[in-house]
C-alpha cells in the first residue's frame, strides 16, 4: 500500500507532455426556454393553477464542461453538466451531474480489424442508436469489434453490461450489431438487444423490469454533392419480448402493449456560420414497449410524474390503478427538430413535438 500510494501521488506529477497524450477541453453554455400545453380531459396539468409543480414556462440555464485525454491505444473522457433552473426565487444553483466518467484501450488494431475495451459511466444513447429507448445511464463495461469487408460493407458490435442496482446485484446486458456502407453505398442496417430483467421479490418492482427488447432499424446516410448537404432516412421498429398481459390493481386488460415503431428523415449538416439542419420523425409507442426510465420519445408530458405502474415516476408509492396509471410511454406522435448556426460557436435549436394516447384505455 504504501508502494502504491507513493506512485499515486508522483502520477499527480507527471505533464501531458511526457504521458505523450493529447489533452483537449470544452465546453458549452446554453440557455433554454421550455414552453408546453399538456391537457387531460380538456384541464390544463401544468401552472399555478393545477397541482403539478410543473410549470407551463421554463428557463433554465446550463453549461457542460468537456475533458478528453487520448495516447496511441488509450483514453479517457469526462463530461460535467450543470444545468439549473432560472429564476430570483424559483432558480437553483446546485443541481450537477457528472454525465461522462470513462476510460478505454485498443486491444487489437489491425488493417482491417479493431477491438476495444471501456469501463465507467455514460448514457446508453452515447453508444446505441435509438429515438424511442436508451436514455438511461451506461454504468459499466463495453466491448467493440469493427471489422471492415471489401465491396462489403463494414461490420460493427458493441456489446456491453452495465450496473442497474448493486444492493440487489441487478444488472443489465445490451447489445447492437450492424452493418454500414453496405455494397459501398450509404444503406446501413442495425439490431440492438438490451435485457433489463431479474426476479425480485417485489411483484411491483418486476413489472417495472420486466423488460427484454429487440429493435431492427434500417436506413440510407449519404452527402447530396449538388448541394454539400447530408441526408438520412431512417426507419425502425421494437419488440418487448417479456411483456404480459398489462396488469394494474384494479383491472387486467389482457392485452400485451409490447410494440413500438418510428420513422424519419434528417437534411443538412453544421460546420460553419449559416449552416442549417433539420430532422422530422413519427413516434408510436405502446405501454409497455420501453421502460418509463429508459425511455427517449416524445412522452406525454406527464406534469404530475406519475408512473405506469407506481404512483411515482421512481417506482415508489403504491400500486397504479387503471384510472390513474401514466408513464413515459402510451404515445403517438412527431417531433421536429431544426438547427441553425448563426456563428461558427454560436447555435440555435428549435424543438417542436405534439403527442397524444396510443391507447385511451387505461
Amino acid at each position: 500500500m504504501d508502494a502504491l500510494r507513493k506512485w499515486i501521488r508522483e502520477k499527480r506529477m507527471i505533464s501531458i507532455k511526457e504521458l505523450g497524450g493529447d489533452l483537449s477541453l470544452s465546453g458549452e453554455v446554453r440557455v433554454e426556454f421550455q414552453g408546453y400545453n399538456e391537457k387531460k380531459n380538456g384541464i390544463r396539468r401544468r401552472g399555478n393553477i393545477n397541482a403539478s409543480t410543473r410549470p407551463d414556462y421554463a428557463f433554465d440555464v446550463e453549461v457542460n464542461i468537456m475533458l478528453d485525454y487520448h495516447t496511441e491505444r488509450s483514453w479517457s473522457s469526462i463530461r460535467i453538466e450543470f444545468d439549473n433552473d432560472m429564476g430570483i426565487t424559483s432558480g437553483t444553483t446546485g443541481d450537477i451531474a457528472l454525465e461522462k466518467a470513462y476510460f478505454g484501450g485498443r486491444m487489437i488494431d489491425g488493417e482491417t480489424f479493431n477491438f476495444d475495451g471501456e469501463l465507467g459511466r455514460r448514457n446508453l444513447s452515447d453508444i446505441y442508436d435509438s429515438k424511442v429507448e436508451f436514455s438511461a445511464i451506461f454504468d459499466g463495461a463495453l466491448l467493440r469489434f469493427n471489422k471492415a469487408f471489401e465491396s462489403i460493407g463494414s461490420y460493427y458490435v458493441n456489446l456491453g453490461v452495465f450496473l442497474i442496482n448493486d444492493f440487489s446485484n441487478h444488472f443489465g446486458e445490451v447489445l447492437e450489431m450492424g452493418m454500414l456502407r453496405i455494397g459501398n453505398t450509404g444503406f446501413y442496417t442495425k439490431y440492438a438487444f438490451i435485457n433489463w430483467k431479474k426476479h425480485l421479490s417485489d411483484p411491483v418492482e418486476n413489472r417495472r423490469f420486466n423488460f427484454a427488447n429487440s429493435q431492427l432499424q434500417i436506413g440510407y446516410q449519404g452527402a447530396i454533392t449538388k448541394w454539400n448537404k447530408y441526408l438520412k432516412v431512417y426507419l425502425a421498429g421494437l419488440m418487448n419480448h417479456l411483456a404480459k398481459d398489462l396488469t394494474f390493481s384494479d383491472r387486467v386488460l389482457n392485452h400485451k402493449y409490447r410494440y413500438a415503431w418510428y420513422g424519419g428523415v434528417s437534411y443538412g449538416r453544421i460546420l460553419q456560420a449559416g449552416d442549417w439542419a433539420i430532422d422530422v420523425n413519427y413516434q408510436y409507442v405502446m405501454a409497455q414497449a420501453v421502460p418509463g426510465f429508459d425511455s427517449s420519445g416524445i412522452g406525454k408530458g406527464n406534469a404530475q410524474a406519475i408512473g405506469l405502474y407506481t404512483t411515482n415516476l421512481n417506482g415508489t408509492g403504491g400500486a397504479t390503478t387503471s384510472l390513474n396509471a401514466v408513464g413515459e410511454t402510451n404515445f403517438k406522435g412527431f417531433s421536429f427538430d431544426i438547427l441553425y448556426a448563426i456563428t461558427n460557436n454560436l447555435t440555435l435549436l428549435q424543438n417542436f413535438e405534439v403527442s397524444n394516447n396510443q391507447t385511451k384505455t387505461f
